[in-house]
């Protein structure tokens, strides 16, 4: 198959660029003839306005190419009015277009006003197929466009074989908690922060360790408001080998978050095989089975988070059993191998269908 990928930058920050690499690496769309556009990278106003233009003239000089299909990665804000664009030249082009949605907040966009609530069900509806990263974005989907979104689910994949495990971590002189993401509101990182003072009072030797940038400077604020500054350690961004590393060293992955697609970091920090405690915002019930591979509450339970933490934290075998566990849940069910070939049959089965019609 022949098949044009729009998306980020793939060196840019964030789950989407990681989502599309980890696709664009594996064996089954290596087999494929697959070019990637991206649309938008890191940088000052005036680079990212020259990486879009650059995109739209380089997607729209390869639309006469003879392509099979058109695969856009859809995010939140204004992500999804610049893909928008891609995906009606490349319909007027009479390509199939597959819309692949990871985002958070695109039900604040529907309920912002009839307009933008029209322009997203009949964008959904009339995309030949649309990739949803959850369930319960399946769900979105069908409610908003009346069941007419031809909706499939894809989970988003992680690349197991890029993080050894090496089995249980066993107990350990200060367990390291760790979060990773953007530092605001949204992940819930504050709350976490709120709730550390009662963690460490209940488990003095635990560490909080955050990665990520953000709002930095009002999260060392509160730390040292709060006096926690000699138990939490503020890493910033962090990629490659220093991520990695972080995940290696942790005993336990929190990520308290309000709104998700299908978050990656989660993946990974399964991957690596820890415990997780999160919510059960979105799509991370998907990832997540509660009591098995961690503990899932409701957003904004800090009193709760606080307890799942410190029974981790005091418990070295019941944090290693849900980390073996979540692991094996990687390999089995989000490997980047196992969903870039479920990816490509999705594909093939799109094709199928309009060859069908076509007959």
């Amino acid at each position: 198959m022949k098949i044009m990928m729009v998306g980020p930058s793939l060196e840019a920050q964030g789950g989407i660029a990681t989502l599309a690499r980890t696709f664009l690496e594996s064996k089954a769309l290596r087999a494929q003839d697959v070019r990637y556009f991206p649309t938008v990278g890191e940088g000052s106003k005036a680079r990212k306005l020259a990486q879009m233009v650059r995109g739209q003239a380089s997607f729209l000089k390869a639309l006469g190419e003879g392509w099979d299909l058109v695969h856009i990665h859809v995010a939140d804000g204004a992500s999804f009015y610049r893909k928008m664009v891609y995906f009606r030249e490349a319909r007027a082009a009479g390509i199939p277009v597959v819309l692949h949605n990871n985002f958070a907040h695109l039900d604040e966009l529907v309920a912002r006003s009839v307009a933008h609530e029209s322009l997203v069900r009949v964008c959904y509806s009339d995309a030949d197929q649309v990739h949803a990263v959850s369930n319960d974005m399946r769900r979105q989907f069908e409610e908003w466009t009346k069941g007419k979104a031809n909706v499939r689910v894809l989970f988003n994949p992680v690349p197991a074989k890029e993080f050894p495990f090496a089995g249980a971590r066993g107990p350990k002189d200060n367990p390291i908690v760790l979060f990773m993401g953007r530092v605001g509101e949204r992940k819930g990182i504050f709350d976490l922060i709120e709730a550390w003072p009662s963690i460490v009072q209940d488990c003095p030797v635990a560490r909080l360790r955050v990665g990520g940038d953000g709002d930095l400077d009002r999260l060392n604020a509160r730390i040292g408001e709060l006096g926690i500054g000699e138990s939490v350690q503020v890493l910033g961004w962090i990629s490659g080998d220093d991520r990695l590393r972080a995940y290696r060293d942790a005993d336990i992955y929190c990520l308290p978050s309000y709104a998700e697609g299908l978050p990656i970091s989660v993946l990974e920090a399964m991957a690596n095989g820890l415990a997780v405690v999160s919510t059960t915002a979105n799509g991370i019930p998907d990832a997540v089975v509660e009591g098995e591979t961690g503990f899932l509450l409701q957003a904004g339970d800090r009193r709760g988070t606080a307890a799942r933490l410190v029974e981790l934290l005091n418990d070295a075998d019941l944090r290693d059993r849900f980390g073996v566990a979540a692991r094996r849940r990687v390999e089995q069910v989000f490997d980047g191998e196992i969903l870039a070939e479920q990816m490509v049959a999705y594909w093939e089965e799109l094709l199928a269908e309009r060859s069908a019609k076509a007959v």
